[in-house]
């Protein structure tokens, strides 16, 4: 404030003494201006009745310009210059409106005088025109002349004002600043005593809350901190009493949250409708999605204080019995799907509803329906072991070339009826569960087969390093849209169904393959262009 006060009254100051130093210049040099221009007109009219043809160069001013100039511009004569090197001054502002109302005047910086002049012309009667000009200084050259008095005076006025500025400050200041705020409020002025009356009555009521805000925080606090599930105690307002150590942690906040509206910091419209209902006193429940993790919410209300959240992790439960029902779900229907086939050819074939040249054709039906399923339950069995493998695994060192030259051979022929060629290229070994490996580049190179176009390609290359084995299968097939890329490693994915029921797919050999490179702690990187083609690359770190 005395900063404030200070600097108001010097800027002030300052402001004054520059208004008046313009405001007296201006003043001096309009009458000054004035003055010049009044003697001008005088002498010229008084030079009009005394001038002749011939007496042009007896004519003697001292402190003026004289030019007579003919009715079409030219110079006949000037006292300062010689007047056959002038230019014609038929432009000039004063000497055009001479020849036309008898005088003219005006005011300029002169092209040979390099001065600001006054000029003043008038018409003889023989129809020539006289010009008087006076050279005077312009406000900025009076200025310039004076400014070293300025100067001192505006300076000495500064000082001045500097100190009455600052002794007026602390006198103002002073009794404001010496106010005991922790003993009885007393106004230093008059005019402020409504504002201590108010302060006075606005500490003790603060003094009061925080009383009884700190008795029951201290409550709560031992409480909640000793809970894993996030807590956190809002007043009727929605504004946050308390918050424990794992609700700060489960929304990386700070624990000096306290005295903040809770839409601060839940910025969820269902979670803050229910807290408004347990406001009013309805209890209520929601599932909460925050930074990938759920968690299930209870409102609770505090009869005439607020209300309580309760926040706990239901993440893990959650997912499991999401992937158990989907799991479920996706059994079901990919089991009902050839059962229903197996059921209906049998039923007509034991009613004997088929003809006999026909019932070859349904036994065929029949045998592949079963061999999808006996796939089918063989890639859930493989995926379920995958998932509860305790580490206890056979591992021995494996040429990966050999196994994809082994798995290419048997499918030798199905990549022949496809039309597809298979080459694979390259070396590298590791310590891995032949089994698995095998399987990986089985769904992998199957894959590559299955969902490729005719006269296309599957090419295994697999390179080593020292630290690791890079395994990349492309193919020339239909490829992958790029919404359906993220998802195409989820169990009974399938990007064209229709293609996947007519080559027998069960929708889970990539999710094989995924397991398997977590398994061995593996990345696993897809890229794909509709109807270009894909790229599987498998990276596997190998131990030191």
């Amino acid at each position: 404030m005395k900063k404030r006060v200070f600097s108001s009254m010097f800027t002030l100051t300052i402001i004054s003494l520059l208004a008046c130093s313009i405001t007296l210049s201006v003043v001096f040099y309009m009458q000054f201006s004035s003055s010049i221009q009044k003697d001008v007109r005088e002498r010229a009219i008084m030079l009009k009745e005394t001038i002749t043809d011939d007496n042009y160069e007896s004519i003697v001013i001292s402190d003026m310009r004289l030019t007579i100039v003919a009715f079409d511009g030219t110079v006949l004569y000037d006292d300062d210059q010689n007047e056959t090197t002038l230019p014609n001054h038929a432009d000039r502002e004063e000497i055009s409106e001479a020849f036309l109302f008898g005088v003219g005047e005006s005011s300029r910086f002169s092209d040979t005088l390099g001065q600001e002049t006054y000029y003043y012309a008038i018409r003889l009667d023989n129809g020539s025109v006289l010009r008087l000009a006076k050279t005077m200084s312009s406000i900025w050259g009076m200025f310039g002349e004076a400014i070293h008095i300025v100067f001192i005076v505006v300076l000495a006025m500064l000082a001045i004002g500097y100190f009455l500025a600052g002794s007026l400050t602390k006198r103002i200041v002073n009794p404001i600043n010496k106010v005991d705020l922790e003993s009885k409020l007393t106004a230093p002025y008059d005019e402020l005593a409504p504002f201590v009356q108010a302060i006075s009555k606005q500490r003790e009521r603060i003094a009061q809350q925080i009383t009884d805000l700190q008795n029951r925080s201290q409550t709560i606090a031992a409480i909640m901190d000793s809970m894993s599930e996030g807590v956190i105690l809002v007043n009727m307002q929605g504004v946050i009493l308390s918050i424990n150590k794992s609700a700060v942690e489960i929304f990386a906040i700070s624990d000096s949250t306290s005295d903040k509206n809770i839409l601060e910091i839940l910025r969820d419209i269902e979670l803050n409708e229910a807290m408004h209902l347990a406001l009013k006193g309805q209890r209520s429940e929601m599932n909460l999605e925050h930074n990938d993790k759920i968690y299930r919410v209870y409102f609770s209300p505090v009869t005439d204080n607020g209300a309580i959240i309760l926040f706990l992790d239901i993440t893990e439960k959650f997912k499991s019995e999401k992937l158990r029902r989907e799991f479920s779900a996706n059994v079901s229907h990919e089991l009902k799907t050839p059962l229903t086939t197996i059921y209906g050819n049998a039923e007509m074939l034991e009613n004997d509803m088929v003809k006999e040249k026909d019932k070859a054709q349904f036994y065929g039906r029949i045998k592949a329906e079963v061999a999808q399923l006996i796939t089918l339950i063989e890639d859930i069995i493989m995926l379920s072991q995958l998932d509860e493998n305790n580490g206890e695994m056979e591992l021995e060192s494996v040429d990966l070339v050999g196994i994809a030259m082994d798995v290419t051979n048997s499918l030798a022929s199905k990549a022949e009826k496809q039309n597809v060629k298979l080459t694979v290229s390259g070396k590298g070994s590791m310590l891995a569960n032949r089994s698995q490996m095998v399987e990986l580049f089985y769904n992998l190179i199957d894959n590559g087969i299955k969902y490729n176009k005719n006269k296309g390609a599957v090419d295994v290359n697999i390179s080593e390093k020292t630290k690791q084995v890079k395994i990349i299968v492309t193919d020339t097939g239909i490829g992958i849209p790029i919404e359906s890329q993220n998802r195409v490693f989820e169990r009974f994915y399938r990007v064209d169904k229709s293609r996947s029921k007519k080559t027998g797919g069960t929708g889970l050999g990539l999710a094989i393959v995924k397991h398997i490179v977590m398994l061995y702690k593996g990345t696993i990187k897809l890229e794909s262009t509709v109807n270009k083609g894909t790229i599987i690359t498998i990276i596997f770190s190998k131990p030191r």
